[in-house]
């Protein structure tokens, strides 16, 4: 096998120029990442996730999108079920917390299902964020609440409802971003506040929930660690999230591309990549630039290879129980969250 790079590549258009597949079998990326702009219809997003796995040679090439529900949710339209945001389920989970979890294991199942249809083997989720009064809307409705507990058992749900459909979870924005008060896509948010408090709260989810094959990481500052924004910490990413938290498994960075982090974007992926994360996301730039940034970059290493092999052998040992009708089990789980 020719050698794999760290990038997630995200890219224009929705077709891919000759340009833009001769790079992915150059570079070979460990993965694409698909986002709204590049979707017309369910037929055209399938075609090209086929025409990826070609260009790398890898039928089992990761190809994911952040399909959460609600306003973050990058398949949309005729051809795909509308889902819920995290928010929607709060009255559910007060009124019934045992079904709120059954119902959102169903939803998640039926997302994922719905993604594997369409070629999909990753999503860029469950959000574990804890959502703060006053703190970034960035977060906000995309979070169970204020709850460590409620957000990990709700979070526990999606992430079997992934894996069961055989797609693979990403847990985020690791170790949290809902305590920031600035959006990290715009500024550099810094969170001051003391490590044993974050323990009881924001890195909670995670910890419980550290079984999760691959994990996002936030570019928000963690000022009790380091300067840095925890994606380009090594600090953040050794002392707390492997140590910490204890989490063992893939680390993938947010967008480079996000204004928390400066500079040149190929100076911000080997940033990412030194601070000992997994995998390098950029969910923009054209195929010239990709090269520059792969140049600055080490192939994926004995170690990454190794947690990326893990996360494989989680997801092949998990009993598939795909949904044969998403869309029918979205209206049973929307007249629920209505009655509720």
């Amino acid at each position: 096998m020719s050698v794999i790079s760290p990038l997630v590549l995200g890219f224009q258009g929705t077709e891919f120029s000759p340009a833009q597949l001769q790079a992915f079998k150059e570079i070979n990326p460990y993965a694409l990442m698909v986002m709204r702009r590049n979707v017309s219809s369910r037929a055209q997003i399938t075609r090209l996730n086929a025409q990826f796995r070609e260009a790398v040679g890898r039928e089992d090439a990761v190809i994911t999108t952040d399909q959460e529900g609600g306003r973050i949710q990058h398949l949309e339209g005729p051809d795909w079920p509308v889902y819920p945001i995290y928010a929607q389920f709060n009255a559910l989970i007060k009124k019934d917390f045992s079904l709120a979890k059954a119902t959102m294991r169903r939803a998640s199942r039926a997302l994922a299902s719905d993604m594997a249809n369409a070629g999909f083997n990753a999503n860029c989720g469950p959000v574990l964020d804890l959502a703060f009064s006053g703190a970034s809307e960035v977060i906000s409705d995309r979070s169970f609440g204020e709850d460590a507990e409620v957000v990990a058992q709700m979070g526990e749900q999606i992430i079997a409802g992934f894996m069961e459909s055989g797609v693979i979870p990403m847990m985020k924005h690791i170790p949290g971003h809902g305590r920031a008060m600035e959006d990290s896509h715009k500024t550099r948010p810094i969170v001051n506040t003391a490590l044993a408090q974050l323990d009881k709260s924001d890195f909670a989810p995670f910890q419980k929930l550290k079984h999760c094959p691959w994990a996002m990481v936030s570019h928000v500052v963690y000022s009790a660690c380091d300067s840095l924004p925890a994606t380009i910490s090594q600090p953040l990413i050794c002392d707390v999230i492997r140590n910490r938290i204890g989490y063992a498994g893939v680390l993938i960075c947010d967008c480079v591309y996000m204004q928390s982090l400066q500079g040149p974007i190929e100076d911000r992926c080997q940033q990412v990549q030194q601070a000992g994360v997994d995998l390098v996301l950029s969910c923009h730039g054209e195929a010239d630039e990709w090269y520059q940034w792969n140049d600055k970059l080490q192939p994926l290493d004995a170690v990454s290879l190794q947690r990326l092999s893990f996360a494989e052998q989680q997801m092949s040992e998990t009993k598939l129980n795909l949904d044969s009708n998403p869309a029918a089990t979205m209206r049973d789980v929307w007249a629920l969250l209505r009655d509720a």
